[in-house]
């Protein structure tokens, strides 16, 4: 460069150099490259963690305890029912479940205490909590003293003690049972923790070494249901997949009973059936060898005839065997031939969609033994209140159109469309509810009402006993309503519940 050139070149930089627009752009060019040279040191180990942290939650959700509420989650549910407990937990539902036994409350009692302390401590027992609550339960001062509520042995016998307290704890639900004594915040939690604590309870009983295959085997056995439920032994057979519990219970059970069996089926496409019960996880299939010998006709009478026999212990809601139906709701009939006046079911010649070949069992989904030893009656049919609708408010969803968060779940429909009771009960209220609008409320066992808020008509009133299906309304938009739906709550011993995942619970999906 000549000397001229130079001294223009250093001239323009001492001129832009004071420029403060200049100065500007070159400490942002600075920066820019030392951002571009930390990403390529640094990029791979964020997106590494990135990914761990991913995974972790998504396997955290894959082991979430095996919810029964969630039904579709069978063999993730088993999966962590034989997954890995540390020596402390282990112990600690130990103690549990022998203080269950002492105080006479059983394994049923035992499946209870496990899985509220599954949720409230992760079955540690610590010494902090929210507020003043302390050891396995969480108890909080008013329990007792901190060191009894600190002792495993000591706390378990106070949660055992209240729980013996409640009236047919025994016919109740785990989560409705565990939520009564320990009257938390989220009354649904313990429901994902049921398949876990009776995995537990079954590893236990089993006396197995901890993390020997005895001991994975039989947790892989615990299955949720109430006291009077049937339980049987995990089949490894990948048809278990997507059943319901009751479904599951079943399948299981049909296995252990008849060894014979190879062929089961569960969850799959029917779209001739009447029903999506198999769609749905609530239908297993019990494949007959040899169906048309003297020995396959012996072994479905056999298997139809146990289903019906333990109905109530495995949740059956039907049975279809040899073109001949038996159901619940019309047990007292007996079996009906297919294809007459008494039953519509198919009696043509085809063995398969006659039911000559297999044994079709249908379940309600999450009801098996809730009628317990007394007798008093299960739940029952469950169905879905409207038969077309488009879901538009969920529960928990929070705005202005509520003065808290919203406690049911929304069926949109045309007015007039026609209300069915989700299941049977005794209707304690028809009439004007305020921002409900016209409001029917229906009683069932167990503790549970279902609330029908804004119609246009009510067909039914107080005392009324109404089955399941039954029409008691029609829609409106009366009330605290923007356009004609269906507002449904479902109530737990007057605390409401999500009705998707209680309705989805037990095998009827909204």
């Amino acid at each position: 460069m000549d000397p001229a050139t130079a001294k223009m070149a250093l001239q323009l930089a001492t001129t832009l150099a004071r420029q403060r627009g200049f100065r500007y752009l070159i400490v942002g060019l600075v920066l820019a490259g030392l951002c571009t040279s930390l990403a390529v040191v640094f990029g791979p180990w964020m997106l590494a963690a990135q990914l761990t942290a991913s995974l972790r939650g998504q396997q955290q959700r894959i082991t979430d305890g095996g919810s029964c509420a969630d039904s579709t989650l069978a063999l993730a549910g088993d999966a962590q029912a034989s997954g890995d407990f540390s020596a402390e937990q282990v112990r600690n539902a130990t103690t549990i479940w022998s203080v269950s036994q002492q105080l006479s409350l059983g394994d049923r009692g035992a499946v209870v205490g496990i899985a509220t302390a599954l949720q409230e401590s992760g079955l540690r027992n610590l010494n902090y909590g929210d507020r003043d609550s302390l050891g396995l339960f969480q108890q909080r001062a008013s329990w007792g003293p901190a060191a009894v509520r600190e002792d495993p042995v000591h706390s378990s016998r106070l949660f055992f003690q209240a729980l013996a307290k409640v009236t047919g704890w025994q016919l109740m639900s785990v989560t409705v049972a565990a939520q009564t004594v320990q009257r938390s915040a989220f009354p649904d939690a313990y429901a994902k923790w049921e398949r876990s604590a009776a995995g537990l309870v079954a590893s236990i009983k089993a006396k197995a070494p901890a993390g020997s295959a005895d001991a994975v085997a039989a947790m892989g056995s615990g299955m949720c249901g109430a006291a009077g439920a049937m339980s049987c032994p995990a089949t490894g057979m990948a048809a278990e997949q997507g059943l319901t519990p009751d479904a599951l219970r079943v399948f299981r059970c049909l296995k252990d009973s008849w060894p014979q069996l190879t062929t089961l089926y569960g969850v799959g496409d029917r779209p001739a059936n009447v029903d999506t019960d198999h769609q749905d996880g609530r239908a297993v299939d019990a494949m007959i060898p040899g169906p048309s010998s003297a020995t396959g006709v012996r072994l479905g009478d056999a298997i139809a005839a146990w289903a019906v026999r333990k109905h109530q212990a495995l949740g059956v809601k039907y049975v279809i065997w040899n073109a001949r139906i038996w159901n619940v709701e019309r047990a007292s009939e007996g079996w009906r031939s297919c294809g007459t006046s008494a039953a519509a079911c198919y009696s043509g010649p085809d063995p398969t969609a006659a039911h000559r070949d297999h044994v079709h069992i249908s379940v309600y989904g999450d009801q098996a033994g809730s009628g317990g030893a007394s007798g008093v009656r299960g739940f029952g049919s469950i169905v879905l209140p409207v038969d077309h609708y488009v879901l538009t408010a969920r529960f928990g969803q929070c705005s202005s159109h509520w003065a808290n968060c919203h406690t049911g779940l929304d069926f949109a429909a045309p007015t007039g469309t026609p209300i069915h009771a989700i299941m049977a009960g005794t209707v304690v209220w028809a009439g004007w509810g305020g921002a409900y609008g016209n409001l029917t409320k229906i009683q069932h066992p167990n503790g549970v009402q279902s609330w029908y808020a804004h119609q246009s008509a009510q067909e039914v009133r107080v005392g009324d006993a109404v089955s399941a299906g039954q029409v008691i309304g029609r829609i409106g938009a009366t009330g605290n309503t923007t356009g004609p739906h269906l507002h449904l709550e479902v109530r737990v011993n007057g605390t409401p519940v999500d009705p998707d995942a209680w309705l989805s619970g037990r095998g009827v999906s909204p």
